[in-house]
């Protein structure tokens, strides 16, 4: 069977000549997933590590919310029902931001690498490690991309490789290196399907006169592509929703820094993005609704099976 189109929500490439048991299909799918994606139209001119240290703040606050909570406790309890988190195993987080698991892993006495490459979420993260007490827990002040696991080290050095929601994992050579550093499990999170987002959405048709284009991430790529190299795994996903209020001022910097990735902001833009908040808040406070759903996969690094043809 060969199969010329996939196109889950708008974004995967021609993979004809390749069946969808074969693992080469998903790498192709992979690829033009982001080829047409929302992060393909990012500006070229902007250092996307500046980016993510504006937002470390924001990931702080975040850090605290009770939506956060759920989804941390919905993953630790997950992998402990699967025998994973063991105290004493050695964990590799990648893209660890501000500490969301990096912290509660540590807690329950695993020894964890954080990977962060961004200066500014390095740094809450410290923060947030010393304030805990934590001694069981070690930096590294990389990105993901550049990493070799060989030279550097780390090839088959932890028990669990882990990555959630991380820009970091973005193809398979970045998902082979999970692999590779792992001796045992390797857990990726990522978003499954389309995420909605009302105010981005409709400021994006406001000033670009088109449909948002969709984000090149989703678990749909990483969990057929190991399912098709014959890897063991289990997957499981779930449906998160909701709102965040901010003060006006506050809500329109934020959209502005959103749209600086994709456009100059000029006056104008400013201007469309402004009345836009203040249109819709009440009171002096911009509510915006998210909702997404998530997807995990969990698999044994070095176990793969093989059907009676050679081809999973």
């Amino acid at each position: 069977m060969t199969t010329e189109k996939l196109n889950p929500e708008g974004g995967a490439p021609n993979c004809s000549g390749y069946s969808l048991k074969d693992p080469h299909f998903w790498t192709e799918a992979w690829n033009g997933a982001h080829r047409n994606s929302l992060s393909a139209r990012r500006r070229r001119d902007l250092d996307t590590m500046d980016y993510w240290n504006r937002l470390a703040g924001r990931f702080e606050r975040w850090a605290g919310q009770e939506r956060t909570g759920r989804r941390v406790a919905r993953v630790l309890s997950w992998l402990e029902g699967q025998g994973v988190l063991q105290p004493g195993m050695d964990v590799l987080d990648i893209g660890a931001g501000t500490g969301v698991f990096t912290v509660p892993l540590a807690r329950r006495g695993a020894k964890v690498t954080a990977l962060e490459p961004a200066p500014a979420m390095l740094a809450a993260l410290q923060k947030m490690v010393e304030a805990q007490g934590l001694t069981n827990v070690h930096f590294l002040d990389r990105e993901w991309e550049k990493v070799d696991p060989v030279q550097e080290g780390l090839a088959g050095r932890f028990d669990v490789v882990f990555a959630s929601l991380t820009p970091g994992v973005r193809d398979v050579e970045t998902l082979e290196k999970m692999i590779t550093c792992s001796r045992r499990w390797c857990f990726l999170c990522d978003y499954a399907g389309r995420r909605s987002a009302p105010g981005r959405e409709e400021l994006w048709r406001l000033l670009f006169s088109e449909e948002m284009p969709t984000p090149g991430h989703d678990i749909i790529y990483p969990l057929n592509y190991l399912y098709a190299s014959g890897y063991r795994l289990s997957f499981q996903t779930w449906e998160d929703d909701w709102g965040e209020e901010l003060p006006v001022a506050e809500a329109a910097a934020g959209l502005e820094e959103f749209f600086r990735l994709y456009t100059e902001v000029t006056p104008e833009i400013k201007k469309t993005i402004a009345r836009y908040v203040e249109q819709r808040a009440v009171n002096g406070v911009y509510r915006e609704e998210y909702r997404v759903r998530l997807g995990m996969i969990l698999w044994t690094g070095g176990e793969k099976w093989e059907a009676e043809t050679g081809a999973v």
